[in-house]
């Protein structure tokens, strides 16, 4: 692969993963609906970590469609940014994966079976 080539081959996947970030910072895609699909999943942010940086995020996105010249999306990211700051928004339910979601009825059943296990008469000294 040519220099060439891995730059275009890089600046795809960093449009990509930056596309897919807007769409689930706008709430245009969720995070529990990719979960399960063949759709390769690249973020700038972490989804198991629940102090993201909101400010930040959104500004690295505005930074990039400013770049590109998208200025809708940097007017509606702007926005955002500002009620964010202002406390007005928290984007952490779009933004944050939790364990719930990828537990089953399955697994509610074995962990209702261990709590009643743990929590009878017999298993005290």
């Amino acid at each position: 692969m040519t220099q060439d080539e891995w730059n275009k081959a890089e600046d795809y996947l960093e449009g990509y993963m930056l596309d897919l970030t807007y769409d689930i910072v706008t709430g245009t895609k969720q995070l529990k609906d990719l979960i399960n699909t063949d759709q390769e999943v690249i973020l700038s942010f972490d989804p198991f970590d629940p102090d993201i940086d909101q400010v930040w995020l959104l500004q690295d996105l505005i930074d990039w469609y400013v770049e590109t010249e998208e200025y809708e999306k940097c007017a509606k990211l702007l926005r955002m940014k500002l009620k964010v700051e202002k406390g007005i928004l928290d984007l952490s339910p779009q933004l944050y994966l939790k364990d719930e979601l990828f537990i089953d009825e399955e697994d509610l059943a074995i962990k209702e079976m261990i709590k009643d296990l743990l929590n009878n008469d017999y298993n005290k000294n």
